[in-house]
């Protein structure tokens, strides 16, 4: 697939995720990133601690919230909005870690568009199944899905850049068979 068109395609994965849980989009990029520091730059501001631990919380704030009777549908401006607010950032945020990045307003306009299309199914999805099996089954589900498409968003070998760390023995493909005795030596440990 090429680069620019995959990072568009993680970009609506993870817009989605916020159409259906607004919070859990944002989250898994958060919590899917290198931590940053000296290899890995100001671009992954989703991965500093203290957002992490925000996204933490407000993920599990609506968790609990979404199962509650009185909170209002997803699909009123103050639902719906956010959710494309999140959709758009998150799409973005996860597009820059792509190898092939596409354009940010790309990846925005991807988030954004799949998380209002997630947040109409959603609700419909919870009107219907909801009547059927109960509102409580028909949110886990939900959740599941949500946790699926974040997991096929941010894990891939494609979103994370490759290690800069040359000349590591490790890192090295010509480096096997090469230690003391022809014995190779595993990562960061004893020799085998």
């Amino acid at each position: 697939m090429n680069p620019a068109a995959e990072a568009l395609t993680r970009a609506g994965l993870i817009g989605a995720v916020s159409g259906l849980r607004s919070q859990w989009g944002m989250a898994a990029v958060a919590w899917s990133g290198r931590p940053v520091g000296a290899s890995w730059p100001v671009r992954s501001w989703p991965a500093r601690p203290w957002v992490r631990g925000a996204m933490l919380v407000s993920a599990a704030g609506e968790f609990v919230a979404d199962k509650s009777p009185g909170v209002p549908s997803r699909l009123t401006p103050g639902g719906l909005v956010p959710r494309l607010v999140l959709g758009a950032v998150s799409g973005t945020a996860l597009s820059r870690r792509s190898q092939g990045s596409a354009s940010p307003v790309a990846a925005a306009c991807a988030g954004a568009v799949a998380a209002g299309a997630f947040a109409c199914a959603g609700a419909g999805w919870r009107r219907v199944a909801g009547a059927r099996t109960g509102d409580a089954v028909a949110a886990a589900v939900e959740d599941v899905l949500a946790l699926a498409l974040a997991w096929v968003a941010c894990s891939s070998a494609g979103v994370r850049p490759p290690c800069r760390r040359t000349g590591h023995p490790s890192h090295s493909p010509k480096s096997a068979g090469t230690g003391p005795s022809g014995a190779d030596r595993a990562p960061d440990g004893p020799e085998v």
